[in-house]
């Protein structure tokens, strides 16, 4: 029995990974791979996404009901729903080309269709275009533990494409707001949002990293600066500084990680930009961002990205910037330890 149950779920995987095609055309073959797809999805990936189904069965019935729903209206969310079912599928063996190639078939195709609902939103996709953002963005972040790190470069895929989610939101915002039976203000609701991320902008939330705004003689004769990079700066420790915070007073741990992979819509868009320009102290940040992911290296879509993303930005880092690095991540690893 259990041995035909091994070959079962060995042979599956095998259909799934046979699908990969650029055009992805119709045949048996696919329609058999994506109903497996489809429950993999209800039975395992869901609730891999959600974190802590038992806790939250409202939110459990939305990705596991609501949103496969909706998926059978809209090819984007549809695909895109393959393309992470895919890639959790994969972190459960080793990763192969076969399964990397099969989920990029499906993230292009969710992309392209995704693209053209957005640039023709309205009250029919407006839903799905938000919640195929969500299933974008999350591909982008898993996907991250699979780059290469050598020369270091950061993720600016999951950069963009996590902002650019955020963007699509307030663009859809007019058309889903009062809509009740919107599956995505369902979501909003039972996970709420940070929709100001500039509460997280001030002196309060920067308590604890306020020393990664410090300027040496050094700092001050070679470093970018202004009152734009500045403020940029302090945006980007305001959100590490609260959820440095939110850690130390034991907060929840799965609102803490889903702040943590939402990083990109809360930081200021100008240190994103600084960050993609290798500028040293946006680095330094940075690796303060992936010092507090190291937290949740059992989760499949975070796995080891935190501790390898800091260790590739070590790479690039020297002198005092490497020196600041190592204190403050110290510091932090103190905090964290006398809570």
């Amino acid at each position: 029995m259990g041995n035909s149950s091994t070959r079962a779920t060995s042979s599956a995987r095998t259909e799934i990974s046979r699908i990969s095609s650029p055009d992805l055309l119709e045949s048996r073959e696919r329609r058999l791979s994506e109903l497996r797809l489809l429950h993999q999805y209800t039975t395992k990936t869901c609730f891999n996404i959600i974190l802590n189904p038992e806790s939250d069965p409202l939110t459990l019935e939305i990705w596991q009901t609501a949103i496969p729903n909706v998926a059978f209206k809209n090819d984007a969310l549809l695909n895109s729903l393959y393309a992470v079912t895919v890639l959790h599928l994969a972190k459960t063996e080793p990763y192969n080309k076969e399964r990397l190639e099969t989920y990029r078939d499906y993230l292009d195709q969710a992309v392209r269709q995704h693209n053209s609902d957005v640039a023709n939103l309205s009250r029919v996709n407006a839903d799905a275009a938000c919640l195929t953002t969500n299933f974008l963005r999350l591909a982008a972040f898993a996907i991250i533990q699979e780059r290469e790190l050598t020369p270091y470069t950061p993720p600016a895929q999951w950069l963009r494409m996590t902002r650019g989610g955020a963007d699509v939101h307030r663009a859809a915002w007019n058309f889903i707001e009062h809509v009740e039976d919107s599956v995505s203000m369902r979501l909003i609701r039972n996970l709420p949002v940070l929709t100001e991320p500039e509460t997280l902008y001030t002196e309060e939330h920067q308590q604890g990293v306020l020393h990664l705004l410090h300027r040496s003689q050094d700092h001050q004769a070679t470093e970018l600066w202004g009152p734009e990079v500045q403020e940029a700066y302090a945006g980007a420790i305001g959100v590490i500084g609260s959820t440095l915070k939110a850690i130390v007073a034991q907060d929840r741990r799965t609102s803490i990680c889903r702040r943590l992979i939402t990083f990109p819509m809360l930081i200021p868009q100008h240190y994103m930009e600084l960050v993609l320009e290798m500028r040293p102290r946006a680095l330094v940040i940075l690796a303060h961002f992936f010092f507090l992911l190291a937290r949740f290296t059992d989760i499949w879509f975070v796995g080891d990205t935190g501790p390898r993303e800091v260790r590739g930005i070590k790479t690039v880092l020297s002198g005092e910037w490497l020196d600041m690095l190592n204190w403050s991540i110290s510091n932090m690893e103190e905090q964290i330890a006398n809570r």
